[in-house]
């Protein structure tokens, strides 16, 4: 425990009142925190200021509300926005008191970005929570926890291994109640205290040193098993460790989807940026990202900004767009400075910071999970207008056919009425197990094509709900066994009905891939290896054994192509300038002038040809864009 200052006595007799109290970093105080926009005036005339310290103050303007003109009250009403930010020495560092809301005006990169929730950790009663502000990254669920009375973190719904303190409040305990009597703690320390100016020194001396203890650890243990990165200057450190691997092209940067992707519906993409529009990929990868900037581009200097002005766009296999994302955003990366006993992971734009331990801890719990795969390899992309996708839907349905005793439930639904479809899995098989009540074991297997795709979570979450739904709803039971029924094929009834009676499952969670199986869990990025363990311990509750298995993906290399055909086009002088139109031969419109031809092919000579790439419209009208391509004809 730190030691802690009597101050009780120099505590004069006042009001209650409100603190927001920052602890800036190493080399920053009042010369040099503050933001250079910033609006503030030094205060001139306090009379009770603590010793050496510099109280700024904001005194703005009174202004009409915004809302009294649009109302058309009539009464002489003003409103003003006052604060002030004292800068307070305590020793070699500096504290920033915020009054008002003026804390905006503080400099990104000069104040302790964990200094409130610290201070709030070491100081609370961990018996005496009353509220926590969490987030889950992966599916990015934030939740606030609220109770009457006071409690322990347990009962505010809080999963160490999965989800990330924010704030806390609480009550503190019975040795810092001369500080304070409650806390509030994220990047400032909210408290209330009864004290006066002089005291302030020595209370915020305190609080560093409740902020340099490690007493939380003990206190609550898995409270910061993984942490978000806010400080500008980690990121930026963080951010160029990501660039050197991309210009690297180690392989530790990765590209996914910051949203959940069904493959049954021919997901492709394509990238746009400085260079226009790319071709369609019909995977989503890092190296379709390479492949888009060409063999010509000097990856040396691709800096971080151009690299965020890219955008993933997600289209359908003719290249019809539907949601796109920045590029960074849809970059997965690790990283491990070696004199740093951590793990940094980019996910979804976002930094956090895990304990090795935590992350150690994930990976003996879930290659233990893994197990060889008893599926064959994948093979079965679909063709859609000649070109070849990626089809959960063709492999699924193809496995009884390689082996009779697998069932396909693809898109089935075993749901309540009136409930949320919930498919019961993707195959179903039934072998003979000695462990099991019943002499066999039925295996629900739940299937996902790419490592890549960003909500894995969705995947691991859709197997133990359907395994939920089945042990609590006789409805859902039925609709199972009828579905099994359906579709038993040569095998025997009874023994596939069997397991419904003691209960006797197990969970598969195949990934398709084209990683090496024998890296097991490090085939996952981080988030969705902890979903996946939280998931498998609601299994291990249940008493229903799971695994994680990975299927190799056998399936030819799908190359890129064009979104739009190239026809051959000529330019024609018109008497608003020049129209370009089909040539003659091709079953085109060769008389309407195509629409949104690039300007270099429109300005050229009249009886230039190209071959340009076009769109076809249902009526037959013509267009091209400025960023498709085009080029002279052989």
């Amino acid at each position: 425990m730190p030691h802690i200052l009597n101050v009780g006595k120099d505590i004069v007799a006042q009001k209650t009142r409100p603190f927001s109290i920052y602890l800036l970093k190493n080399g920053f105080n009042a010369t040099n925190a503050l933001t250079k926009a910033h609006d503030l005036v030094g205060a001139k005339n306090a009379t009770l200021t603590p010793d050496n310290s510099t109280l700024y103050i904001l005194d703005a303007e009174r202004k009409r509300p915004w809302w009294r003109e649009y109302f058309g009250v009539q009464e002489d009403l003003w409103q003003q926005f006052k604060g002030a930010l004292l800068f307070l020495p305590v020793g070699d560092r500096c504290f920033a008191l915020s009054f008002g809301q003026v804390f905006h005006y503080i400099n990104d990169e000069a104040y302790e970005y964990d200094f409130g929730l610290r201070v709030t950790l070491n100081s609370l009663d961990p018996q005496e929570l009353k509220s926590a502000d969490m987030i889950e990254p992966g599916p990015a669920r934030r939740k606030r926890t609220q109770v009457p009375i006071s409690t322990e973190l347990t009962y505010l719904d809080f999963d160490g291994n999965s989800e990330i303190i924010k704030s806390l409040t609480g009550k503190v305990k019975e040795e810092y109640k001369e500080l304070f009597t409650t806390a509030t703690g994220s990047a400032s320390l909210k408290i209330s205290m009864k004290i006066s100016p002089d005291a302030l020194a020595v209370r915020c001396e305190a609080l560093l040193a409740l902020y340099e203890s490690e007493e939380y650890k003990t206190t609550f243990p898995n409270i910061q098993n993984i942490v978000p990165v806010k400080d500008p200057a980690d990121i930026k450190r963080l951010d160029a460790s990501l660039m050197e691997s991309v210009k690297m092209r180690d392989g530790c940067t990765t590209l996914t989807i910051p949203d959940i992707v069904d493959y049954r519906d021919n997901t492709c993409c394509m990238f746009n940026g400085p260079n226009g529009a790319s071709d369609i990929y019909p995977d989503i990868s890092i190296e379709a990202f390479y492949d888009y900037l060409g063999d010509g581009f000097d990856l040396n200097t691709l800096t971080l900004d151009q690299l965020k002005s890219y955008r993933l766009v997600l289209t359908d296999v003719e290249g019809s767009p539907g949601r796109s994302y920045g590029l960074y955003r849809s970059l997965i990366f690790d990283t491990a400075p070696p004199d740093e006993n951590v793990i940094y992971h980019l996910n979804e734009g976002d930094w956090y910071k895990a304990e090795k331990n935590f992350v150690e801890r994930l990976k003996v719990y879930l290659d233990a999970k893994c197990e060889a795969t008893d599926l064959c390899p994948y093979n079965h992309d679909g063709v859609k207008n000649g070109k070849a996708v990626y089809s959960e839907g063709n492999y699924n349905a193809a496995i009884p056919a390689w082996q009779g005793r697998f069932i396909c439930l693809d898109q089935t639904d075993i749901s309540p009425v009136g409930s949320t479809n919930i498919e019961p899995c993707d195959l179903y098989s039934v072998h003979a197990d000695a462990s099991s009540s019943c002499g066999h074991r039925a295996v629900l297997y739940h299937l996902k094509i790419s490592t890549r795709s960003s909500h894995l979570s969705h995947l691991f979450n859709q197997g133990v709900n359907s395994i939920e739904l089945i042990e609590l709803e006789e409805q859902s039971r039925d609709k199972f066994k009828q579905l099994i029924t359906d579709r038993l094929g040569t095998n025997d009834q009874n023994t596939y009905l069997s397991p419904f009676n003691q209960f006797d499952f197990k969970v598969v969670f195949g990934i398709i891939t084209h990683k090496n199986s024998a890296l097991q869990s490090d085939n996952l990025p981080l988030f969705s290896k902890i979903s996946l363990m939280r998931n498998m311990q609601r299994l291990d509750l249940m008493r229903v054994p799971s695994a994680l298995t990975f299927i190799v993906d056998a399936s030819p290399e799908k190359d890129a192509h064009a979104k739009h055909k190239q026809f051959l086009v000529e330019v024609f002088g018109g008497v608003k300038g020049h129209e370009v139109r089909a040539v003659a031969g091709q079953g085109l419109n060769t008389i309407t002038p195509i629409k949104r031809c690039p300007k270099a092919v429109k300005d050229s000579a009249p009886g230039t040809r190209y071959r340009l790439a076009l769109s076809v419209a249902d009526d037959g009208s013509l267009s091209s864009h400025h960023s498709w391509p085009f080029d002279l004809p052989a």
